[in-house]
């Protein structure tokens, strides 16, 4: 389970235990009713992680509930209603853009393969019609040899123009196939490059941060993509806006990946920033495993 996860379920345990001392000294149904719905919110594998700017409100307004007297008490209590319910309602559209931006991901990285393996059946068919049109030649030298009939050579000659039709069809083909993967790979690299320029901060479990998609590491996982490096005028500003703060970078790999992958990761995003001019004593990193988009946190905390 990773942090941003956990924090969620020990608040969410802080908030239960919280509601059973409110039960022992007197029973407060609306208290225990909203405090049971804030905690699931919290303990939520899916949702929990979520919003936590909206959840911290919302554990505020309970706070708050618990504390009124009899004359603030319907206000405090239309509150926190409210905000539990804005907290749930901010967990579910973020899950919502998270699921919206991993498929728009699997789905250009399927086209992609997609238009390989049509570049590698034509390149395949383009080698057979060679080597067809190769025998072909050969016979054709072979009847030529042998003083063939004029009908015989005529013929062989129709079949060796028909077998250069067929090739330069290939041909024309595997370009058109090739300039459309190169398309493909040009878009990918422009959404991923629009991603980076808009980039904004947001509130997480550390304080402030950005997050950076996995999109932006080469084909070997760990390297920046020279593209990126270009792109990462958001995430400088951000840092760089309030200097007296510390810089936690957390990487992050794909599915199945491990802890050093996550860590280098973590590492490229430190060495560009620092030759963009961050200070280096200001970052720490760290590795923290699979999580589903693979991507970077970075953070500004203390200050």
């Amino acid at each position: 389970m990773t942090g941003r996860h956990s924090l969620p379920i020990v608040l969410g345990a802080a908030l239960l235990a919280g509601i059973a001392t409110a039960r022992a000294a007197k029973p407060d149904l609306d208290y225990q009713r909203l405090g049971v719905s804030l905690a699931q919110l919290a303990a939520d594998p899916t949702l929990g992680g979520f919003a936590q700017g909206e959840q911290a409100r919302a554990r505020d307004a309970l706070q708050r509930l618990r504390d009124a007297d009899r004359k603030t008490r319907p206000h405090a209590l239309f509150l926190a209603e409210k905000l539990i319910d804005l907290a749930v309602t901010a967990a579910q559209i973020e899950d919502a853009q998270r699921k919206v931006v991993l498929l728009e991901r699997e789905h250009d990285r399927i086209l992609l393969e997609a238009s390989r393996r049509d570049a590698e059946a034509v390149r395949a068919e383009l080698e057979r019609q060679r080597l067809q049109n190769l025998a072909a030649a050969e016979e054709a030298a072979r009847l030529q040899a042998q003083g063939e009939e004029a009908a015989q050579q005529a013929e062989q000659a129709r079949k060796e123009a028909e077998q250069a039709h067929k090739l330069a069809r290939a041909q024309a083909r595997a370009a058109a196939l090739a300039r459309k993967e190169a398309s493909l790979a040009e878009a990918a690299v422009a959404a991923m490059q629009g991603n980076l320029d808009n980039l904004k901060a947001e509130s997480g479990a550390n304080g402030r941060q950005m997050t950076l998609g996995a999109d932006i590491f080469a084909a070997d996982g760990t390297s920046l993509r020279p593209e990126a490096k270009r792109h990462l005028g958001r995430v400088i500003e951000f840092v760089q806006a309030e200097p007296a703060k510390r810089i936690r970078i957390e990487g992050h790999a794909d599915a199945g990946g491990s802890k050093t992958l996550a860590r280098k990761r973590a590492d490229a995003v430190r060495a560009a920033l620092i030759a963009a001019g961050v200070d280096a004593g200001r970052i720490s990193t760290s590795g923290n495993g699979g999580r589903h988009d693979g991507g970077v946190v970075v953070s500004l905390v203390g200050g």
